[in-house]
This record gives structure tokens, sequence and C-alpha cells, in this order.
């Protein structure tokens, strides 16, 4: 054995002793932890902050549906000749807008479209037909978020019966 085969043993024999030696491991092994954890708390908080928007969106969607359903019953309640328009002689149309406030605070845009009609086959000729639209106002982009229309009958509307002889006759 030379001296240099002596010298390669010692060499390999560090070189393999230092591959062996698990100092600095446990950090490694830290690092990769933290990294794993990292990836699973911002898909959480990512989770949460679309759970938010989609809770504050059904939110503006449930108030703008309440406000319509509002504006409608009040037309339900009404009696025929008050909603417009006025469908005698002539029949017309009329877009009302007006901007309540919701139960959230925030103001909404409510367009009401009133228009005469007839009904088909064996139905009145005096109907009326309403549709409602409510939408952000035209700061927040004017976004319909609810659409909501009904249809009205002199012979079915409250007030039928009343004094005025053209409230009784229905089948017209």
């Amino acid at each position: 054995m030379t001296a240099t085969a002596g010298t390669d043993g010692r060499i390999r024999g560090r070189l393999t002793a230092k591959l062996r030696n698990e100092d600095g491991i446990g950090l490694i092994e830290l690092l990769i932890a933290l990294l794993v954890l990292n990836v699973g708390i911002f898909a959480t908080l990512g989770a949460f902050a679309s759970a938010a928007t989609t809770l504050r969106r059904a939110s503006h969607i449930s108030t703008a549906a309440a406000l319509a359903d509002k504006q409608m019953e009040a037309y339900r309640n009404a009696s025929y000749a008050s909603i417009p328009p006025a469908c005698n002689p002539t029949p017309t149309s009329s877009t009302t807008t007006t901007t309540p406030t919701g139960a959230d605070g925030r103001q909404y845009t409510v367009t009401t479209t009133a228009s005469c009609a007839s009904q088909g086959t064996g139905g009145s000729a005096f109907v009326k037909q309403i549709t409602l639209q409510v939408s952000d106002p035209p700061a927040d982009n004017s976004r319909i978020l609810v659409t909501s229309s009904s249809t009205f009958s002199r012979c079915t509307q409250a007030g039928v019966g009343g004094s005025d002889p053209a409230t009784t006759a229905c089948q017209n």
C-alpha cells in the first residue's frame, strides 16, 4: 500500500462520514413543513375571501328582491284605476324611476314599466302589465339585480264592484 492509497481512504472515509452526518436536516424539514403550511393557510384565506364576497352579493340581491316585492304588493293592494297607465280610450305605456334606500342602507334604482294589454281567449280586455327592474344606481354600473313582472285585471283587482260602472263589466 502506498501513501496515496492511505490518503485516499482517509479522504473517502471523511466524505462518507460527512454525507452520513444529519446536521442541518431538521432545518430543511422545518422549512418544507412551513412551506406546506403556508400553501394550506393561503388556500383557506382565499376561500374565506371568496365566501365573504358571495355573501355580500347575495345580500345585495336579496335586498333588491325585497324592494321589488314591496313595490309589487303596493300595486296589488291598489285599485285597477289607480295603476298607471290609463288604458282608455287608447292603450299607452309609462315608465317611472325611483331611487329608494334598501334595508342595507344602499340606494337602488327601481324602474317601473306599465303597459296596457288584453288577455287571450275568454279573458278581460282590460289588463295592465307591470314590470319592475331593480338595479344598482348609475354610479355602481346600473347592473340589473332583480326583474319582476305581473298582470293586473280590472275584474280581479281591488275596488271591483264599486260605484264606477266600468269596473263591473269584466268580460269585454
